[in-house]
């Protein structure tokens, strides 16, 4: 194996490892230097395919073969811009607040009673969400509710939710 090649697999490695380790910590930022062209990903996406490319060609087609390198390294680097900046600028759903759980319906996993919390899963667009619940009234487990208030991101008071007429009791 020529130094090409070693070349083009330890840059590969070095980009799995930005993009596992960088994501959860931010510990290679040191290696970003500056605009969003020289960043690690795109450093690593250059220098993986001019190292493989080259290494590939080198024997077929000689000094010729850093050339093929560098186009593809520049068309790699530049794949890997266009990637990281769509994923930067990706549109996101806004993150939920406790004031979105008001008005919640869902469904009650464990009864609450008057000295412990119960558990209740909300409906929520995002997915289910299992929260502490307190309640005025015994509530059976599977007793459909809703959420009558918030007090915080873990806790709400719920009341049944009556099928019928659609809405709260009184």
């Amino acid at each position: 194996m020529n130094g090409f090649l070693w070349l083009g697999a330890i840059s590969t490695t070095l980009l799995v490892v930005a993009f596992v380790i960088d994501g959860l910590d931010d510990a290679l930022d040191a290696f970003d230097l500056g605009p969003g062209w020289l960043s690690l990903p795109v450093i690593t996406a250059f220098f993986g395919a001019f190292g493989f490319v080259t290494g590939a060609t080198i024997d077929s087609i000689g000094p010729v073969a850093a050339v093929a390198g560098v186009v593809a390294g520049v068309a790699f680097g530049f794949c890997a811009v266009r990637l990281s900046r769509a994923f930067m600028d990706m549109p996101t759903d806004p993150t939920e607040t406790e004031a979105d759980l008001l008005a919640s319906f869902g469904r009650i996993i464990t009864p609450p009673s008057g000295d412990r919390f119960g558990e209740v899963l909300l409906a929520r667009p995002a997915g289910p969400v299992k929260v502490a619940c307190l309640a005025d009234e015994a509530l059976a487990a599977g007793t459909d509710v809703v959420v009558v208030d918030v007090t915080s991101s873990t806790l709400v008071t719920v009341t049944e939710f009556d099928h019928g007429t659609g809405s709260l009791p009184p």
